[in-house]
């Protein structure tokens, strides 16, 4: 893999990911650089907040900013909803804050960003979409935390499940609460619907 240091682009995944069986053309995909998301998952993401039409979206791990961007576009056009993504780095927070703030409708983007921990007090209301993409040891235990703010209709997206990424994300598939499908993408997604429990 390439230095961590690349600048922000446009890049092939190829770059950064190698085939695998369940993703045999990475090339297909590509990438701002090596640690955010794949664009084409952006926007995949992006239109899953136009097709469910969620109220409230919970993101980790904000980066620079580039999925909330596409999330808090998707709210607009949906004419109601607002994002609160969380990043605790302050250069990437500052990144992400310019990049939004650089938007032609940045005043209208319902988009809340916070430069804090994941795991902060929560009083947002019920959570309808939530995205995890922080440190890969954080996401199952941010998903315990806001569980309390879930519901029945509560979709639920994993990033960076992919193999090269470790077992962390086995356990996800085996849990009770979620309804869960793994996407063959380079980084890889799991995507799940919340099931309370009875």
């Amino acid at each position: 893999m390439s230095s961590p240091n690349i600048p922000v682009g446009v890049y092939s995944e190829a770059q950064f990911t190698h085939p695998r069986p369940d993703c045999p053309h990475p090339e297909r995909w590509s990438t701002h650089d090596i640690q955010g998301t794949e664009r084409e998952v952006i926007e995949m993401i992006a239109g899953m907040i136009r097709g469910l039409q969620p109220d409230t979206v919970l993101e980790t791990g904000t980066s620079r900013g580039f999925m909330a961007e596409a999330i808090g576009r998707a709210l607009l056009q949906n004419g109601r909803g607002v994002l609160h993504s969380f990043e605790p780095d302050p250069a990437t927070h500052a990144e992400a804050v310019a990049r939004i703030s650089g938007a032609e409708d940045q005043d209208v983007l319902p988009i809340n960003l916070w430069n804090q921990p994941s795991m902060t007090p929560w009083d947002h209301g019920p959570i309808d979409f939530a995205w995890f993409d922080s440190l890969l040891q954080l996401r199952e235990p941010e998903m315990d935390f806001y569980s309390q703010w879930f519901h029945g209709r509560t979709v639920i997206g994993f990033h960076d499940t992919a193999p090269h990424f470790g077992v962390w994300s086995h356990s996800l598939m085996q849990r009770r609460e979620l309804d869960p499908v793994r996407l063959p993408t380079p980084r890889g997604v799991i995507l799940a619907r919340w099931v309370p429990k009875s």
